[in-house]
């Protein structure tokens, strides 16, 4: 390749301007770059025999980016650490992959709603798949180097899961709509116990169940407009909450034992 300039060459505020290129330069880049590109000229680059993915390629170019960063050349010692995280940082992308694959074939956004016990089980057999992907893979710098990079899998991948459970959450009507669900069944309820108190002449009592009516109703507007809006998120995660608080603690044991009370019978 002929000289690039003198710009090029010396100055340090060079910011790959092509005016501060010169014409000869650029007129031989152009031919150079689509005979390196060309798909016959291409040939998969390996490392130990392995064959390097794109994904793969990215992590090497992102260690070796910051090995050069620096004003001093590195030394081979350095080179070789960061050929090696590299090696296992892209053994790590691969395995991730293969368990966001398998998952998404799993409980993906077009996949019907599964059971958290079902999902749990799925995700621990993807979770060993990623992980034996990982072991298996030809990796530098020993076992011992490989732990951290197995641990960083295994974070990523519990990080994954969480997002792929709200998914899967999601996609249940009743626990999408349970709130309103429940704030109706509680006005209902507090309606009937209020005309009841007031058929018997207890006044105060319904009274009360009048207040609660009234603000089961403030709280099931709240959340629908919030909902349709997109705005009050934060009164509408208060909403959400404290329907969570009633459902875990008093809706759901009750109902469970219920059930169990039927099944003795």
């Amino acid at each position: 390749m002929p000289y690039p300039g003198i710009k090029v060459a010396t100055n340090p505020a060079f910011s790959g301007s092509l005016s501060d290129i010169e014409p000869e330069f650029q007129q031989q880049l152009r031919i150079m770059i689509p005979r390196i590109l060309d798909s016959s000229n291409l040939a998969m680059k390996e490392i130990n025999g392995h064959k390097v993915t794109c994904r793969e390629l990215v992590e090497y170019f992102k260690s070796y980016m910051k090995i050069f960063q620096g004003q001093d050349l590195p030394e081979p010692k350095s080179m070789l650490m960061a050929t090696a995280e590299a090696n296992n940082l892209a053994a790590v992308s691969s395995a991730r992959a293969l368990y966001q694959r398998e998952m998404e074939e799993i409980c993906g956004g077009d996949t019907p709603y599964m059971s958290t016990n079902e999902l749990l089980e799925q995700h621990q057999i993807c979770k060993n798949d990623a992980i034996r992907e990982f072991r298996n893979a030809r990796k530098m710098g020993g076992v011992e180097y490989s732990v951290q990079f197995l641990e960083k899998l295994e974070e990523e991948i519990e990080e994954s899961y969480e997002s792929y459970l709200k998914m899967n959450n999601s996609k249940n009507l009743f626990k999408s709509m349970r709130t309103p669900a429940v704030l109706v069944s509680l006005m209902i309820i507090d309606y009937i116990c209020q005309e009841f108190c007031q058929m018997i002449g207890l006044d105060f009592f319904a009274g009360l169940f009048s207040s609660v009516l009234v603000i089961v109703v403030g709280a099931l507007t709240v959340w629908a407009y919030a909902r349709y809006s997109g705005t009050l998120r934060e009164a509408s995660g208060w909403v959400d909450d404290a329907v969570s608080f009633l459902w875990t603690n008093f809706i759901s044991p009750n109902a469970g034992q219920l059930e169990l009370n039927g099944i003795n019978v």
